[in-house]
């Protein structure tokens, strides 16, 4: 589809909440493709909740694209609050906060191939809680207000979310709290 002036879709059909479970390592720090990717999707309007990594727990170990800029980059936390020893931790190699925020990411059950359920553990399990929670608040604030950014919605979760008591470069904001 073809860009208007304000870089949105012509047709209308772009995504307002992306969720990204996947990274690797990378020693650029967001001047890779994903990153610049995760970036300009930003740019255009779109929430991107990226997964951190599972390279935890030493300090410098958030993958990219979770290293973007503008990522809403996302660690994991269990269901009693401790932060496991996988969930990628900050700063960024330019000395960036992330993750951004904190979403349960242990033992979470879900749907896999051919009808089952399965517990998985890890960032990308924890991703979709926020995903979800930027479409709802998206979806509440496009109903009433009619004004929505992802700067926005990003900030409005951040704010209300629960502090464990780690640093920053471990837990960003705290654990969603919608």
């Amino acid at each position: 589809a073809s860009l208007g002036p304000d870089g949105k879709s012509e047709t209308g059909d772009e995504a307002d909440i992306i969720s990204m479970s996947l990274g690797f390592k990378s020693e650029t720090d967001s001047t890779d493709p994903l990153s610049q990717a995760v970036n300009t999707a930003v740019e255009r309007g779109s929430v991107v909740a990226v997964a951190a990594g599972n390279d935890g727990p030493e300090l410098f170990t958030i993958t990219s694209p979770g290293t973007a800029e503008k990522a809403f980059t996302v660690g994991a936390s269990n269901k009693q609050d401790y932060l496991p020893s996988h969930s990628g931790r900050g700063p960024t190699l330019d000395f960036r906060v992330k993750p951004d925020i904190l979403a349960p990411g242990v033992s979470i059950t879900s749907s896999v191939p051919g009808g089952s359920y399965e517990s998985w553990s890890g960032t990308s399990m924890a991703t979709p809680h926020v995903a979800g929670a930027s479409a709802l608040l998206w979806q509440f604030l496009a109903e009433h207000s009619g004004e929505v950014s992802p700067q926005f919605i990003e900030d409005s979760l951040m704010c209300t979310t629960e502090d464990l008591g780690y640093n920053v470069y471990e837990q960003g904001s705290g654990r969603l709290d919608l």
